[in-house]
């Protein structure tokens, strides 16, 4: 999903490979019994689909879906119960809200090849595709909408996001713990770039099978005025759900294939700043692994009892609901941008992200380039 990234400088960790591992053999069983966590729950989806949609019919109201993942499941009848919750939950102010979708900080993970060339020839877009993979998945629907004559505006912006305007683009997220383990078997790289966007930035949305454009305070933008002045569409926001084949939340079972979310860059004329190895980027990192850490710590007792595949379903499924429920593992999958089997919050998934965010610390060698200055 993540182009590029990766480091060129120094390896150091803060941890070692054994401390890491203490956290998790320091996991002791299930406890006393407790009330059983198994919640349900309805997601309004108001007025998906219609004329709207070009990928399914709307079905509207609430759908029922399986259990959320908001609690550790009970195994043999016994409840975990981890230690007391005190304040916010680790990862509440980074769940993610779709009332306020445009971001202007984003970060994005980068090969070593890649940080050499953004170093040597100060280029932030240079790619169109990863090898032998293409553009991205995000780009065959914008095609598919640019094709679709149902709605000319809509049909003419897809057609410019599909063009030259976002023709090279790295693909990113608001936190670089939450992309950077990926799908399995496959690597970004251990270099990470922040990218700040200019104030005026906008941000057209793929979801729920449709396109929309709002700006950085969450304002709609009506599709004419987007199409008037397209150099400020600075970032797309695209998610992989039932209506492109995602996970299909309706009935009474999930079902479908996995899903994710992303944001995709590539508009130069949006693009404030760009930075590499600067300390403001070394302390969100490290801001990342203690966040981890202390999550790892609260989850350890109880973790995830679920296959990878249904939990990337009932996390997908709850991502409407938005927001932070004050439950600790709701509010990091409400974090997440990729829930694949590496994210999934059992002690050695989260053990071995703090291990590879140990791994990406590097010795400071900033770079920091504004576009089209001198």
């Amino acid at each position: 999903m993540v182009v590029g990234r990766s480091r060129v400088l120094g390896l150091e960790r803060a941890f070692a490979p054994g401390a890491i591992a203490c956290l998790v053999l320091g996991a002791g069983a299930c406890s006393a019994p407790g009330p059983a966590q198994t919640p349900t729950d309805t997601i309004e989806t108001g007025g998906v689909g219609g004329a709207g949609s070009i990928f399914a019919p709307s079905t509207g109201g609430a759908l029922p879906i399986g259990p959320i993942i908001v609690g550790p499941e009970p195994v043999g009848g016994i409840s975990c119960s981890g230690p007391a919750q005190t304040g916010t939950t680790v990862f509440g102010p980074q769940a993610f809200d779709y009332k306020r979708i445009a971001r202007r900080e984003l970060f994005t993970w980068t090969t070593d090849e890649q940080a050499a060339e953004l170093r040597r020839d100060q280029v932030l877009f240079t790619r169109s595709e990863r090898p032998g993979i293409g553009p991205g998945y995000a780009f065959q629907i914008i095609e598919q909408m640019a094709q679709n004559q149902s709605s000319s505006e809509r049909a003419m912006l897809a057609s410019l996001l599909g063009g030259e305007l976002f023709a090279k683009a790295r693909f990113a997220w608001s936190e670089p713990w939450a992309t950077r383990m990926g799908w399995p078997g496959e690597e970004y790289g251990r270099n990470l770039l922040r990218i700040v966007l200019k104030p005026e930035a906008w941000v057209a949305v793929i979801r729920q099978g449709n396109l929309t454009v709002y700006d950085q305070g969450g304002q709609y933008v009506p599709l004419v005025d987007a199409l008037a002045a397209p150099t400020r569409l600075g970032m797309i926001f695209y998610e992989k759900d039932a209506f492109v084949g995602g996970p299909n939340c309706g009935g009474s079972f999930v079902s479908g294939g996995n899903g994710y979310r992303e944001f995709i860059l590539g508009n130069l004329a949006m693009v404030e700043e760009w930075s590499l190895g600067t300390q403001q980027i070394r302390d969100r990192l490290t801001a990342n692994i203690q966040q981890l850490t202390t999550f790892l710590e609260r989850i350890r007792v109880c973790p995830v009892r679920t296959s990878a595949q249904q939990w990337n379903l009932d996390v997908c499924c709850a991502w409407p609901a938005s927001g932070d429920s004050g439950v600790e593992l709701f509010a990091y999958q409400q974090a997440l941008a990729i829930p694949s089997d590496n994210y999934l919050p059992v002690p050695e998934r989260i053990a071995a992200m703090i291990e590879t965010l140990q791994g990406d610390l590097f010795e400071l060698d900033p770079l920091i380039v504004t576009p089209g200055s001198p």
